[in-house]
C-alpha cells in the first residue's frame, strides 16, 4: 500500500513540476535581469568559491566552499539543466547540496535534489581512475526559476589549487573568489586574460585571516567559437599558488619558485630510478644493433616503445603523478605518458644513455613554468635526449607516429620542466615547427572525357600532416581506411570518386607517407557553344573562411604547414588554350599562397602553393588574415577556357 502511495505522490509531484511556468507573474530579480540579459537563456546569480588554508605541520591543506545560483530567463536553457561536480583522489567533494527555486505567490519555494550519490566517468581509455562526479539534475527548469547548489572541496595539498576562471557558458551577474590564508602562510597570484579590467581585487583581514578577494560584476558568457584554444587562453583568470609555510619556528618553502618544484616533482621519480634489470638490458640490446651510432640507438629505443606499449591513462591517487618503474612497464607492456617516459628512459639507461624525466604541459594549457612554477602548468610526461651537440630531443611516447627528431604536435612552444638530478633541472622551451617541414606534396595528371574528369596522382605528406594522416589511414577496416584516405585526397566537388589507392611508408616513421591514386569528379566540365570551362582550383583551401573581426577568441591549429598542387591537364583533342587566369601571389605573416599558369606543348600546368604560418592567431592579425583570404578565393574563381579549333 505504501509503494502504491508513493508512486501516486511522485505521478502528483512530476505533472506539478511539470506544469508550472510563471511567465505571467515573474520575481523582480527576473524582470531586472531580463533586462540586462534579453537574449539569454539563463544567468549567474552568484558563482562563489572560499578558500581557507590550513598549516598541517610542514605541508599546507585547503577546503574550499562553492555556492552557485542560475536564474533561468528561458524554459529549459541549454547546458543548465544538467550540471556535474567533479571529485578527485586530490579534491574531495563533501556535503553537496542541490535544489531548484520556484517562483510561486510572490516567494521562491526550494525542491531539494535528493539522492546525490557518487558516479564514475564512464572512460575507456582511463584504465585506474578515481575521479568521480555528482550529477545534478535540475526539475522544473523554467523561465523565472533558479537552480542552487552549494558543496566542500577538501584539498590534500594545497598546490594542486585549481586556477580560478571568471567566465562561464552562462553570463555573470556577480563572482567572487576569496583565499583565506591564516598568519604563518604566504602566497603569492597572478591574473591572466582580463584586458576589459573585470576582476577587482581587495585585501583585507578579518577573524585572524588575510583575506585575498577578487571579484565581478555582469561578466558576459563565453562564446563558442571554432578553432577556439582552451579557456586558459582568453578567460579572465586568477593563479594562486601557496609559496611557503611557518612550521616549528622555521619557514618551509611550498611553492614558491622553480626550485620548490622540482624539489617536490623529484620525490616522485627518485623512488622508480632502479639500476637496469636484466630484462631491460636484454630487450635493449635486441632493440638496437652492435655499431649503432648513440643517436641510432635512441631513434630504436624511442620507436619500439612508441609500437610496443600501449597507452592506458592512470588517475588513480599518487598514480595520477608517479610513475611505474621501468621493469614494471616492461612486462607489462601498457602504461600512461609517465610510464612511457620510464620506460624509455630504463633502456636507455641499460645502453649507458642518459635521458631525464621531462614534465610538460601540452597547449591545452596557456600557462608556462617560467611565470607560473606550478602543477597548473604541467599535464604530461615525456623523455628528453640531450645529444652531444646540445641538441634537444623532446621523445613523447604517446606520439605513435612521430619521428625522433619532432616534438609531438600538441607541446609545440611549450616549456619542459627536466629534472637533471636531486639538485638540478632545466626548463627549455620546446621548438615549434615551421610550416615548411610540414608538407603535403601533390602532383596530379588530368584529362577530359565528356564531361567527367579523370586524374592519377601521387602525394606525399611530410612533418604532423604525416603524424595525423597515419593516425587515420592506420590499423582501421577497409572501408573506413577508404573514407578517411579520401578525405585527404577529396578535390574539385562533392562527385569525387576515388577509384584506387596504395599507401606507403605508413609505419615508417623517418620517410614520406605516400599516397598513389586515381580518381574522377562527374560533371565538373562545362561546355558552352565551342568552348569548355575548367577550374582548376580542385583544392579551395580557405575558401573565403574570414574570420568575424568581433571575435574576441584567437584561432588555434594544430600546427603549421604548407600545400604544394601541381596540375597537368592534356588539352582536349581538337582544341587550344583560349583564356589563361592570371597568375596571383601574396605574401603575409600569417598566409602566404602563389598559383601559376603555364602552357606546355599538349597541356596545361597548374602550381598552386599556401603556406598556413598561424599556430595561434590573437585578434590583432584577423583583419590581415581576412586580407589575404579575400585575394585566395577570388584566384580560384578562375577557370581555363578552351575552344574549339577552326578548321
Amino acid at each position: 500500500m505504501d509503494c502504491l502511495l508513493n508512486k501516486f505522490w511522485c505521478v502528483g509531484c512530476l505533472i506539478w513540476l511539470t506544469s508550472i511556468n510563471f511567465g505571467y507573474a515573474q520575481s523582480p530579480v527576473w524582470k531586472e535581469m531580463k533586462q540586462l540579459y534579453p537574449d539569454e537563456s539563463g544567468v549567474f546569480l552568484e558563482r562563489d568559491k572560499v578558500i581557507t588554508l590550513e598549516a598541517k605541520g610542514d605541508s599546507v591543506t585547503a577546503t574550499a566552499q562553492v555556492t552557485e545560483r542560475i536564474l533561468f530567463l528561458k524554459d529549459r536553457p541549454d547546458n543548465a539543466t544538467d550540471m556535474h561536480v567533479y571529485g578527485s583522489h586530490f579534491q574531495d567533494i563533501e556535503n553537496i547540496q542541490a535544489a531548484t527555486s520556484v517562483w510561486e505567490k510572490s516567494k521562491y519555494k526550494d525542491i531539494p535534489l535528493g539522492g546525490l550519490t557518487r558516479q564514475r566517468e564512464d572512460d575507456a581509455s582511463i584504465f585506474f581512475d578515481d575521479s568521480y562526479f555528482y550529477r545534478l539534475s535540475f526539475p522544473a527548469t523554467h523561465e523565472g526559476n533558479q537552480a542552487y547548489w552549494s558543496y566542500t572541496e577538501k584539498y590534500r595539498d594545497a598546490r594542486f589549487i585549481s586556477p580560478y576562471y571568471f567566465q562561464d557558458f552562462l553570463s555573470q551577474r556577480k563572482g567572487l573568489f576569496v583565499i583565506r590564508v591564516p598568519k604563518g602562510i604566504s602566497i603569492k597570484w597572478q591574473v591572466f586574460n582580463d584586458p576589459e579590467k573585470y576582476i577587482q581585487f581587495r585585501q583585507y583581514e578579518k577573524s585572524g585571516f588575510a583575506h585575498y578577494e577578487w571579484k565581478v560584476e555582469n561578466v558576459p558568457a563565453i562564446k563558442n567559437e571554432e578553432q577556439s584554444p582552451r579557456y586558459s587562453y582568453f578567460v579572465p583568470v586568477v593563479v594562486a599558488q601557496v609559496t611557503e609555510v611557518k612550521s616549528n619556528n622555521k619557514t618551509v618553502p611550498v611553492l614558491s619558485n622553480l626550485t620548490d618544484l622540482h624539489r617536490w616533482y623529484f620525490k616522485t621519480i627518485n623512488p622508480i630510478d632502479e639500476e637496469p634489470t636484466s630484462q631491460l638490458i636484454e630487450m635493449a640490446k635486441q632493440i638496437v644493433d652492435e655499431g649503432d651510432a648513440e643517436i641510432e640507438k635512441v631513434r630504436k629505443v624511442f620507436y619500439w616503445v612508441q609500437d610496443n606499449v600501449r597507452y592506458v591513462a592512470f588517475e588513480d591517487g599518487m598514480r595520477g603523478l608517479v610513475p611505474h618503474k621501468p621493469s614494471y612497464v616492461l612486462e607489462k607492456r601498457y602504461g600512461d605518458c609517465k610510464d612511457m617516459a620510464s620506460l624509455i628512459i630504463g633502456l636507455l639507461k641499460s645502453l649507458g644513455i642518459k635521458s631525464y624525466y621531462t614534465w610538460i604541459g601540452t597547449r591545452d594549457i596557456a600557462y608556462q613554468y617560467s611565470t607560473v612554477p606550478s602543477p597548473a602548468v604541467d599535464n604530461h610526461m615525456i623523455a628528453t635526449y640531450i645529444d652531444e651537440g646540445n641538441n634537444y630531443f623532446f621523445l613523447d611516447g604517446t606520439s605513435n607516429h612521430t619521428q625522433l627528431t619532432f616534438p609531438s604536435s600538441m607541446i609545440q612552444g611549450k616549456e619542459a620542466f627536466i629534472a637533471l638530478g636531486t639538485d638540478k633541472f632545466e626548463v627549455k622551451k620546446v621548438p615549434e615547427m615551421p610550416a615548411m617541414v610540414n608538407q603535403k606534396i601533390d602532383t596530379v595528371t588530368l584529362s577530359i572525357q565528356h564531361n567527367t574528369l579523370l586524374g592519377k596522382g601521387k602525394a606525399y605528406l611530410t612533418g604532423y600532416q604525416k603524424v595525423f594522416a597515419s593516425y587515420a589511414f592506420n590499423k582501421t577496416v577497409e572501408s573506413r581506411q577508404k573514407e578517411n584516405v579520401e578525405s585527404w585526397l577529396k578535390k574539385g566537388s562533392n562527385k569525387f570518386i576515388l577509384n584506387n589507392y596504395a599507401i606507403h611508408n605508413l609505419t615508417a616513421k623517418d620517410n614520406p607517407l605516400i599516397l598513389d591514386y586515381d580518381f574522377s569528379i562527374n560533371d565538373y566540365i562545362t561546355y558552352v557553344g565551342s568552348e569548355i570551362y575548367i577550374n582548376l582550383n580542385l583544392y579551395k583551401l580557405y575558401y573565403n573562411q574570414l574570420v568575424k573581426l568581433d571575435r574576441k577568441v584567437p584561432v588555434e591549429n594544430d600546427y603549421r604547414f604548407s600545400v604544394q598542387e601541381t596540375y597537368e591537364l592534356k588539352i582536349p583533342e581538337g582544341y587550344e588554350i583560349e583564356y589563361l587566369p592570371p597568375n596571383a601571389s601574396i605574401q603575409s605573416d600569417v598566409i602566404n599562397f602563389s598559383v601559376t599558369y603555364r602552357k606546355m606543348d599538349s597541356a596545361v600546368l597548374m602550381n598552386f602553393n599556401l603556406e598556413n604560418n598561424v599556430l595561434l592567431m590573437p585578434s590583432s592579425q584577423f583583419e590581415e588574415w581576412n586580407k589575404v583570404v579575400k585575394v585566395l578565393s577570388q584566384s580560384y574563381k578562375e577557370s581555363i577556357i578552351f575552344k574549339k579549333k577552326t578548321s
